[in-house]
């Protein structure tokens, strides 16, 4: 009965580890924290000999003793979430230090997390806004029109985002879209006469579109000796930027051909 019950509480033990490492995963953590992660729970309760093995959308925990047991998630939705890691990171070292809580109520906290709403609609495109508006003034577009039409423009664009995101659940398709729309509102713009150029207003526009936190994460993974994740997520990154650069060179070259001046 005592074998049973040790066997069910190792069991336990994974299930809750895979599934912060899930989580961690799915809201963009780097590979090297969630290892950390996932082993520092199993260790907390006994359990020192733990492999984990993950890709960008994958993650496999497993027991290298004669039980064998292993536990296996796959990834079909990653998003950026910092916020949400935080908040993970601050579970796992609260579960490590409470060597009383049980793992029915960790498992319960754990999906209080993953439903716990990102930020607001609303701030999210605020701040977007103010951050491509600004970036938009950087490269050059230091006048209150450029900074206006980048601010509408990239809402614009990551509601488009969303919604195209939401359809087709592919996120360079997605990306793809939306730069090709703010290509079309940078050139169509300019044919308008309210800019002289829509250089300023584009570069601003994709700022929100761009793979650069899964970039860095991206370096790190490499750095750390993670070559698949590593190689994984430059070469997820180096597609979405592909399909940036599709986008706005599709508007670009239409507006061209119609007999556009760039």
């Amino acid at each position: 009965m005592e074998e049973k019950h040790n066997h069910k509480y190792k069991k336990d033990v994974l299930r809750l580890a895979t599934f912060i490492g899930q989580l961690m995963l799915t809201n963009g953590a780097e590979t090297l924290r969630v290892d950390d992660t996932v082993k520092r729970i199993c260790k907390s309760r006994g359990f020192y000999h733990i492999n984990v093995f993950m890709a960008p959308n994958t993650i496999i925990v497993s027991d290298d003793r004669f039980d064998g047991y292993t536990f296996m998630k796959v990834i079909e939705n990653r998003c950026i979430n910092l916020n949400k890691i935080d908040l993970l990171n601050d579970f796992s070292r609260k579960f490590v230090s409470e060597i009383d809580m049980s793992i029915d109520d960790a498992i319960e906290e754990l999906k209080n997390l993953e439903e716990k709403p990102p930020h607001s609609q609303i701030a999210i495109n605020i701040w977007t806004a103010i951050g491509s508006s600004s970036f938009a003034v950087l490269v050059g577009g230091d006048n209150l029109i450029t900074f206006m039409l980048t601010l509408i423009t990239s809402v614009m664009a990551m509601i488009i985002y969303d919604k195209v995101k939401k359809v087709s659940n592919i996120p360079v398709f997605a990306t793809m879209v939306s730069s090709l729309i703010i290509g079309f509102c940078g050139v169509g713009l300019v044919e308008l006469g309210i800019l002289e150029t829509p250089k300023m207003l584009i570069v601003g526009s994709i700022m929100p579109l761009l793979p650069g936190v899964p970039f860095i994460k991206a370096i790190r993974d490499l750095v750390s000796g993670e070559l698949m994740s590593g190689v994984g997520r430059a070469i997820d990154a180096g597609i979405i930027a592909t399909g940036i650069a599709v986008g706005v060179g599709m508007a670009m070259n239409i507006y061209v051909k119609w007999g556009g001046m760039l």
